[in-house]
């Protein structure tokens, strides 16, 4: 299986959570309402401090089974599962039941919630630390499995338990009109997706849990490189959404249900993206593993170029459509109070994703403490970009700052890109195309002098201006598949004449 292919399976569930969200977030925002929707969000926040909770391992322990798997050592593969294994069980645990102990005591004063609403914040914070433990064990398998490449099994699993945990999730909301069953619901969700995993670990590529071929030998081998993983992960759950937690202090409810719902947009659209961080890393591992360290310009160039064409159709297209694609999806008034925000934010999050394969490269190169540095700084910058833009011009101020701070992205992708002999940035490709996109996009900006901007026609060059750039992006896969089209009914005539009988 190609990286393409790999990247492909990976998106597969991110894309179908996409777009059920797309109906999904506004009926969450009617059934629940601004408070209950900001109460839900607050939990989701705060659980991203979290992110650190398996201290690095499973990054770890697949780096090194993806490395073993390179050398064919399948004895290795099973020793470092086992030591990551043993380890990471009890320390979920823990480190699920200090969310839910933390949240009981600090959520309900650091967030702008309504006293009245503090007991249910609570409750919602006990059920958060279940759903931490069994998502994140549930990634310790996923990440497994990525490391054999087995993205097929994986990906229709993530889709269909997304699937099981949304539309469900709806019909509480509307229901009961409370977030705390729409996350136990999701908590159960994970524990079936757990059970599945295991499973299919055990009957497909033959690993349990292992914990008999746990060794301390393995574990020192792990501990230098799970360290810095684990400084990384610290770093970016505590500052990763340092913007919403900043205006979470600042904002009243209404502005930061708006903004969480075009960072909800934006990191569905960065979760795209991070589906190619799987097979960057794995394939690293395992290129590294076998000795052919000079794969690692392929792939980056491969995936760098891939991922940077679709995500500028993406931001030119939210640049020009937004005010149309809002108001269709939120309605007249709150597609008209999101769209100052929506545009800085998307694009800072199409930055974000881009950067995933630069960081991807990062880890499995053991330069983990150089991607920490930017990541470092381009926490710092948000939460610079976050405060200074609050004073300045208020919840759109946080959007625009947030977008200025993703600079620390190019600037690590332009470091690895030098590191492993690749262009990224620098290709004359991308600025080229940059141009083109803004070519095009300003000349379908002037339907908007011919059409009202709550004109219902708009819908027409919108989808006309997505057609082109759609088409002119796959137009070598067009070409391609036309060659051999024009080859088949070549090849079919010839043989066609060369069978003709004789006169």
């Amino acid at each position: 299986m190609n990286l393409k292919r790999q990247f492909l399976w990976g998106m597969t569930p991110l894309v179908v959570v996409s777009a059920v969200n797309l109906f999904s977030v506004p009926l969450f925002l009617r059934f629940l309402g601004e408070e209950m929707y900001a109460l839900w969000f607050y939990l989701m926040v705060f659980s991203g401090l979290f992110g650190f909770a398996d201290l690095g391992l499973g990054i770890a322990v697949t780096r090194y089974v993806g490395m073993a798997l390179g050398r064919g050592d399948r004895a290795a593969v099973r020793e470092y599962w086992g030591t990551g294994n043993l380890i990471a069980l009890p320390l979920l645990m823990v480190v699920g039941a200090a969310l839910a102990i933390s949240g009981v005591f600090i959520g309900p004063q650091w967030f702008n919630a309504a006293p009245e609403h503090h007991a249910l914040l609570r409750a919602l914070f006990v059920v958060g630390g279940v759903s931490l433990f069994l998502n994140y064990y549930g990634q310790f398998w996923i990440v497994l499995l990525q490391a054999h490449l087995d993205f097929q099994f994986t990906s229709l699993l993530r889709t269909a338990c997304s699937l099981l945990q949304v539309i469900p999730a709806i019909w509480i909301a509307w229901r009961t009109g409370n977030p705390l069953w729409i996350t136990i619901w999701a908590a159960l969700v994970g524990l079936l997706q757990l059970g599945l995993l295991v499973w299919h670990a055990r009957r497909h590529h033959q690993i349990g849990f292992d914990l008999r071929h746990a060794s301390l030998a393995r574990g020192r081998e792990m501990a230098a490189y799970t360290g810095k993983t684990f400084v990384s992960l610290v770093v970016n759950s505590m500052l990763g959404s340092l913007d919403r937690l900043i205006l979470g202090r600042l904002a009243p409810a209404a502005g930061f249900t708006l903004y969480s719902i075009c960072s909800n947009v934006g990191m569905r659209l960065q979760g795209l993206g991070a589906a190619v961080m799987g097979p960057v890393f794995h394939n690293t591992n395992r290129a590294v593993g076998g000795g052919r360290e000079a794969a690692t310009t392929a792939i980056f160039d491969e995936m760098f170029s891939f991922l940077t064409r679709w995500y500028l159709v993406a931001a030119a297209w939210v640049a020009v459509w937004h005010p149309v694609l809002l108001r269709l999806w939120l309605g007249a008034e709150d597609g008209a109070r999101a769209a100052p925000l929506f545009t800085p934010i998307i694009l800072a999050y199409c930055l974000n994703s881009i950067a995933g394969v630069s960081s991807s490269q990062l880890s499995a190169l053991n330069r983990v403490g150089t991607a920490l540095g930017f990541t470092v700084t381009g926490a710092l910058l948000a939460a610079a970009g976050a405060w200074i833009g609050w004073h300045a011009a208020g919840v759109v101020g946080v959007a625009w700052g947030f977008l200025a701070s993703r600079v620390a992205c190019v600037a690590q992708d332009l470091f690895a890109g030098r590191l492993v002999g690749a262009r990224g940035w620098l290709s004359g490709w991308v600025w080229a195309a940059i141009g083109m996109h803004g070519l095009v996009g300003g000349a379908f900006a002037l339907s908007y002098l011919a059409f009202k901007r709550d004109s219902a026609w708009l819908i027409l060059p919108a989808g006309l201006h997505a057609a082109v750039l759609v088409a002119v992006l796959l137009r070598h896969r067009w070409q391609g598949l036309l060659g051999n089209f024009r080859g088949t009914g070549q090849a079919n005539r010839a043989g066609a004449k060369g069978h003709a009988p004789e006169s």
